[in-house]
């Protein structure tokens, strides 16, 4: 009885430790995720870090990303860069990368929650969600 005891306990446990994490970071304070990267269930964050997100865009066929709830806790930047050729000349068509850049600025927890489509259209092809606490 003890022995099953004990097994469920360490079962709940990496369980709830399962539920929240500390992602790995680039240099101690950026959070680094792709569309291919699925967010924690809950990533834990300090006041200052930030979490950057690259995704593939194409705004020229309509379709770009955009953050689909306002932020409170977190400062948002975002940056588009085409894709260079070989010839290293930006060309008309050409699609690129977005990159969000979100800085806790105070604690609390939020959802970062980020849609691709095109402005006029209702149902996105694709979203990125993370819910972020920030201590």
């Amino acid at each position: 009885m003890k022995i099953l005891a004990a097994g469920l306990t360490a079962i709940l446990c990496l369980l709830g430790a399962g539920c929240s994490s500390m992602s790995p970071t680039v240099d101690g304070k950026t959070h680094v995720y792709s569309l291919k990267q699925q967010c924690p269930t809950l990533l834990e964050m300090n006041v200052g870090q930030t979490l950057e997100l690259s995704l593939p865009e194409n705004p020229t066929t309509g379709y770009i990303w955009q953050v689909a709830e306002p932020q409170h806790i977190l400062k948002v930047e975002e940056i588009y860069r085409q894709d260079q050729t070989k010839s290293q000349q930006p060309m008309a068509g050409m699609g690129g990368q977005k990159q969000f850049i979100f800085t806790a600025l105070q604690p609390g927890e939020e959802w970062i929650h980020v849609k691709h489509g095109r402005s006029w259209e209702q149902n996105p092809i694709d979203e990125w969600r993370c819910r972020v606490r920030v201590s």
